[in-house]
């Protein structure tokens, strides 16, 4: 392999796990209320703390990859996280679970600024390896709910844990023995002079972008599962009208399997995005899939059954493909010295600030309905269009291709 394919193969590993991280929590949900005899609400933030650190460890985790660099901080994401996997699955007690998850959140929050600055100075299409780096952040979102939901109904979600973290493990010895070459195939000094006088005010409206949509990317990834499980039981059903003999846990599996399927869509909506990125005004392209994704995620607080996997999957389409965009325009405006840590703090707003959409679930939950959470969503999107709108008058064409 050349230094880019390098690159490619091992940020999309990385990217893989953490989404895979990400989600295996809440879609082994349901299991842990059982598991524990605790509520929804109550097991669900066992996971702040991992939600937290997402965000809140990628600022300084993106100053040490710009300082000791990308390849090394990358193994060491794939070797924290994957023991904090193989402590979860030992931990026989709501505050031990809660620990071993935010050991995963530190060592996972490294990914995002080592991985996103590696690829945007080592690639030379960036869009179209943003694109390809995120569908391999879609694929762990749409394996990780069908995955848990198998592995909890074979071996039980703590033996499911150990094993991806042995899984995880291996990932990391591998990049460990790889040389990554990290010169930067750009001239970012000539790209980093082609902003305009406005250049920190522009990357402080994004950073208020990605904070909304950190709140709103959260509540989908977050709620998803339990919400099919509860609203969407259609193919629970249709296994127990086939005739599956062992029915614990079945219904979990069905939901999960949707919630995978959703996810899978959340990849051709990654490579579309990462595409388009490549070609297009990255202003236009950021506007326009948000503005298409908000009817969908309306639609998801009143519909049920087939009705709703269908908006879901939609939503998920455009929400997600928005991203290869939203981090070409993040490497747009900062400079290659220092885009580890542009990275780590658009990561902070997005999983830090999103981990508080773990309080905002429960209190609209209590106050309104499950339901009541997609149309805040609604206007989070709505709020993420105005800002957007904001963004795109201060921005000239020409910093806004990739």
């Amino acid at each position: 392999m050349n230094n880019e394919h390098k690159i490619i193969v091992f940020t999309f590993a990385a990217h893989f796990l953490f989404h895979f991280y990400e989600i295996v929590f809440p879609a082994m949900a349901v299991p842990l209320m059982l598991s524990l005899n605790m509520s929804l609400a109550e097991v669900l933030q066992l996971g702040f703390l991992m939600y937290l650190f997402f965000g809140l460890a990628s600022l300084p985790w993106g100053i040490f990859a710009d300082r000791y660099g990308n390849r090394l901080s990358l193994v060491i994401f794939f070797i924290g996280s994957s023991v904090g996997a193989i402590f979860t699955g030992f931990s026989h007690s709501s505050t031990a679970i809660m620990l071993s998850l935010a050991v995963i959140g530190f060592f996972a929050s490294i990914y995002h600024p080592a991985g996103m600055g590696l690829i945007s100075i080592g690639a030379a299409n960036r869009g179209m390896a943003l694109g390809i780096n995120g569908m391999a952040g879609s694929i762990g979102l749409a394996t990780a709910p069908f995955a848990a939901g198998i592995l909890n109904w074979l071996v039980g979600w703590r033996l499911g844990y150990f094993l991806i973290g042995v899984f995880g493990i291996i990932w990391g010895i591998c990049i460990s023995l790889v040389r990554i070459d990290e010169t930067p195939v750009r001239n970012e000094k000539e790209e980093i002079e082609r902003l305009s006088g406005g250049g920190l005010k522009n990357f402080l409206i994004l950073c208020l972008i990605v904070t909304l949509g950190g709140l709103a990317y959260r509540i989908n990834i977050v709620v998803l599962p339990a919400y099919l499980e509860f609203k969407a039981g259609f193919l629970g059903q249709i296994f127990q009208n086939i005739g599956f003999s062992r029915m614990e846990g079945l219904t979990t599996v069905a939901a999960t399997f949707l919630t995978s399927l959703v996810y899978i869509v959340g990849i051709f909506g990654q490579l579309t995005g990462g595409r388009l990125a490549d070609k297009h005004d990255l202003r236009r392209l950021y506007l326009g899939f948000n503005a298409v994704s908000l009817p969908f995620v309306v639609l998801m607080a009143v519909a049920s059954g087939h009705l709703l996997v269908l908006g879901a999957a939609l939503y998920v389409f455009f929400a997600i493909g928005i991203q290869p965009i939203e981090n070409s325009l993040i490497a747009k405006l900062t400079p290659g010295h220092r885009r580890s840590t542009g990275y780590g703090i658009t990561s902070i707003l997005i999983f830090g600030v999103g981990s508080l959409a773990i309080y905002a679930i429960g209190w609209i939950k209590g106050t309104w309905n499950l339901e009541a959470v997609y149309l805040f969503s609604g206007l989070l999107i709505t709020l993420i269009l105005a800002c957007i709108f904001w963004l795109n008058a201060s921005l000239k064409e020409k910093e806004c291709r990739n």
